[in-house]
């Protein structure tokens, strides 16, 4: 196993031990940049019924070249509330077409081994 496997197997762990519970993506039509991420969190977590979120920005891949190309997007998880999607939008404060229906999460170490190891160009953990 390549040391940056087993490093990454290993945070996914890490993460998946917080116990987030629901995740969804938010997809802006423009190149989102990590301020923007820090924005829409930073609203995010102010809610009293959110305790942790974990948010990353993953680049677009072309399923042709296997290389990403100009837009990306975020994966956020938290834990917390249930919310359906016209709630979250309120929360994060961004346009309603952007996010994406929230899902349970249910394995976490699945969900976070999925993101991880992939070009992440920014993740952070909100508390």
């Amino acid at each position: 196993m390549l040391i940056s496997q087993k490093y990454n197997r290993e945070y996914a762990k890490g993460l998946a031990q917080y116990g987030f519970e629901y995740h969804s993506i938010i997809r802006p039509q423009s190149r989102i940049n990590w301020k923007r991420c820090d924005w829409y969190m930073q609203n995010l977590i102010k809610q009293r019924n959110v305790d942790i979120i974990f948010a990353c920005i993953e680049p677009d891949i072309c399923k042709i070249t296997n290389k990403p190309f100009g837009s990306n997007h975020i994966h956020f998880a938290w834990r917390g509330a249930q919310m359906h999607r016209k709630e979250l939008v309120k929360k994060v404060r961004c346009k309603d077409f952007y996010i994406l229906e929230p899902m349970p999460i249910y394995n976490g170490m699945e969900y976070f081994s999925k993101h991880l190891g992939k070009s992440l160009s920014y993740h952070n953990i909100y508390v």
